[in-house]
């Protein structure tokens, strides 16, 4: 019985190493390429750590070049889920491959407008790849000069994203099962009776999970949650309802408080590191202040289940396999495997 073969250049920690062999012609080894919908803290660090990012000059440029995705899909039209999945692409892009290899502006460029362009197959607001090169152009030189879409600088462009889109999509294991937060909110802040001014604060929230690592650690019921939370922080909402129904309100929509705590620790690191070059901006102490609240809530709470241990996954144990498909991928036989992710229901 024969299995499709695929070659691979990429690696991914969550491959079963020891898989049995298959006979296809000749005996070959077979690895399994699982997709993962989230991952843990530990598993992005030493990711990071592998891929040699991680630090904030990297949390900087993620930053930056979400913010491009951003501007070239708004001059598209796009809605804001096409741009936040094609944000979660780049951000997956990185957890595996090295930044030394894609470290040039022009490569980032590439990059990002492939990642727009598969996210507007996989959210069905498919545009021509002439029209998102045109426009992420005219986002990089919004002086001019215009540019011909027929021209061979956006030609030879157009064959270097064909090329990024292959790799991409093996990356994320051809696994295109991507659940946003943006309907969850809504629903959320209708449960809380919030008005406009929270929803739209949340919103706003919620997208700069995008240009983090939050959106790959955290499902999207915490990242809603969450921003919800961090809004009414930032709103000043004293009158918000800390409980309904005699319960934390959080607990309705099945979130743990430790999760939205550090989705909110995270999020004001990105609004301090996005307004570092401002050091007069009057926001500054008002994050610092918030950030340095929540994380000693997270510090007394940690404190009082000194007894609950937290079970991490060892991801150095799959090195081998990495190593495997990075270096002998025509070997092998490469089995992708979809993800597992729950539907949500809310009413």
């Amino acid at each position: 019985m024969s299995s499709p073969t695929v070659n691979s250049p990429i690696g991914e920690f969550n491959f079963a190493a020891n898989s049995s062999p298959d006979v296809i012609g000749e005996r070959c080894n077979v690895i399994e390429r699982r997709a993962k919908a989230y991952f843990t803290k530990a598993e992005v660090t030493r990711c990071a750590e592998k891929q040699g990012s991680g630090d904030s000059k990297d949390n900087m440029s993620r930053a930056q070049w979400c913010t491009f995705i951003d501007a070239v899909g708004s001059n598209l039209g796009l809605p804001q889920n096409t741009i936040s999945t094609a944000q979660l692409l780049y951000n997956r892009f990185f957890l595996f491959q090295p930044s030394k290899d894609f470290a040039s502006a022009k490569q980032k460029t590439d990059l990002c407008i492939t990642c727009l362009f598969v996210s507007t197959k996989i959210e069905e607001t498919y545009k021509k790849l002439k029209d998102i090169l045109v426009a992420a152009y005219q986002v990089k030189h919004p002086e001019g000069p215009e540019i011909n879409a027929e021209s061979q600088t956006l030609e030879e462009q157009r064959r270097r994203v064909i090329q990024n889109e292959r790799t991409i999509v093996e990356t994320i294991c051809f696994d295109f099962q991507f659940v946003l937060p943006h309907k969850l909110l809504v629903k959320f802040v209708k449960k809380l009776k919030g008005d406009k001014y929270l929803y739209l604060k949340a919103y706003n929230i919620v997208n700069e999970c995008y240009k983090t690592t939050v959106c790959l650690r955290f499902p999207p019921a915490a990242m809603a949650t969450a921003s919800i939370f961090l809004a009414t922080k930032l709103l000043h909402r004293e009158n918000f309802p800390f409980t309904i129904h005699n319960m934390p309100w959080y607990k309705i929509f099945l979130v743990k408080i430790e999760d939205i705590e550090e989705i909110s620790y995270l999020i004001l690191d990105h609004f301090i590191l996005e307004s570092s070059s401002n050091p007069d901006d009057s926001a500054n102490e008002e994050y610092t202040q918030l950030k340095l609240s929540i994380s000693q809530q997270a510090k007394v709470r940690e404190a009082a289940m000194e007894d609950v241990t937290m079970n991490n996954i060892d991801i150095e144990s799959n090195g081998d396999s990495l190593q495997m498909i990075n270096g002998a991928s025509k070997d092998h036989t490469v089995r992708y495997m979809f993800a597992t992710v729950p539907e949500i229901h809310f009413v």
